[in-house]
């Protein structure tokens, strides 16, 4: 965003991992989790669990924010009580597929209680039960079974993250480790404009909102997304954004401003012009296939509509926060990120294009 510069290539290789259901049944999980799981699955449930009734759909109460603190305080005992109602969801098979409420919730956040004794008393054989319901893998078994007693004291504590293994299980977990880190980043941002006037405020409330609908095209619409690590791909580049986006407003709220002419912003306003328009010409000449990941044109051009959007809302709130720097600054600096942004863009389309080895040499 308004600190995205010159940005080096990147590329991923990640070995292809067998991708495993989302969650599974009380009566297959033995067979998917290693032997042990038979005698793990015998422990009795706690007396609170048999007084859940059964819902006819998942419930809408998302245990894994209440445990991390997102959008809420963290509450582990209304963790545990959503916990319960989303495992018998899942054994009806009515989780959501393909979201963290649906990998994280139920038995998983209920292994994570139980294995670090997290708003309830550590047992051991109760969180070893709920690792083989929700098929953790075996290495995640071991981790549980070397728990020290009391890890709260201990420091060492049961992360189910840390035991994904498969592609499915890394791209969700890097979706939740986003959450938490959104939520870090909207109480950083929350306490810079706490003392800042109404007006500010409602005006910065838009700009958040054209940086977010800007991110959000960017990294669906001008990056690459084949292979199966694609979701990690587009989230790393997407919390890059908005990490960048609180690194400017703190810049710019500690005094450092942006510097420019309007010969400064048409100029780069010219160069951008120009590469917008190599880029589009260069996607719409290759031959797509189905689901195959590569940038489109009209991903490029939804991305376009949103960055001018979200330049719109940056002026419009900076006339009133930052009224002692010109209009020509900010959108100078504005076009200048986006032309660097589109560069980067230029590589993921064409990797032998000569643009492509100038962003990748460039000082």
């Amino acid at each position: 965003m308004l600190l995205l510069m010159k940005e080096q290539v990147v590329v991923m290789l990640l070995a292809l991992a067998v991708t495993a259901p989302l969650t599974a049944q009380t009566g297959d999980a033995a067979s998917e989790t290693g032997s042990d799981c038979e005698k793990y699955l015998a422990a009795p449930l706690p007396a609170e669990a048999l007084t859940i009734a059964a819902s006819k759909s998942w419930p809408n109460c998302d245990s894994y924010k209440s445990y991390s603190g997102l959008g809420r305080k963290t509450d582990y005992t209304a963790a545990r009580q959503c916990a319960w109602q989303e495992r018998l969801a899942q054994q009806a098979d009515l989780e959501p597929k393909y979201t963290v409420a649906g990998l994280f919730g139920g038995s998983a956040l209920l292994t994570v209680l139980y294995a670090n004794g997290e708003g309830v008393e550590q047992n051991k054989p109760l969180a070893l039960r709920f690792a083989c319901e929700s098929q953790l893998s075996d290495g995640g078994i071991s981790v549980i079974l070397s728990l020290p007693d009391q890890p709260h004291v201990t420091g060492k504590k049961f992360v189910y993250c840390d035991e994904a293994f498969t592609t499915f299980e890394m791209n969700f977990c890097a979706a939740y480790q986003d959450e938490i880190a959104a939520q870090k980043r909207q109480d950083q941002l929350d306490a810079l404009s706490s003392h800042w006037p109404q007006a500010d405020k409602d005006a910065f409330a838009a700009l958040e909102k054209a940086s977010e609908e800007y991110v959000k095209a960017h990294g669906s619409g001008e990056v690459y997304m084949g292979g199966t690590i694609r979701g990690i791909r587009a989230n790393g580049i997407e919390e890059r954004q908005r990490s960048n986006f609180l690194a400017a407003v703190q810049k710019f709220e500690s005094g450092h401003l942006p510097a420019g002419t309007e010969a400064d912003y048409k100029k780069a306003d010219s160069d951008l012009n120009a590469t917008y328009k190599s880029v589009l010409n260069l996607a719409a000449k290759q031959n797509f296939a189905e689901d195959d990941g590569d940038i489109r044109p009209e991903g490029i051009q939804k991305a376009e509509r949103a960055w001018l959007k979200y330049r719109d809302a940056w002026v419009a709130f900076a006339k009133l926060h930052y009224p002692q720097t010109s209009s020509s600054a900010w959108r100078t600096l504005l076009t200048r990120n986006r032309y660097w942004s589109l560069r980067m863009t230029l590589c993921g389309v064409g990797w032998n294009d000569p643009g492509c080895m100038r962003v990748n040499t460039e000082d």
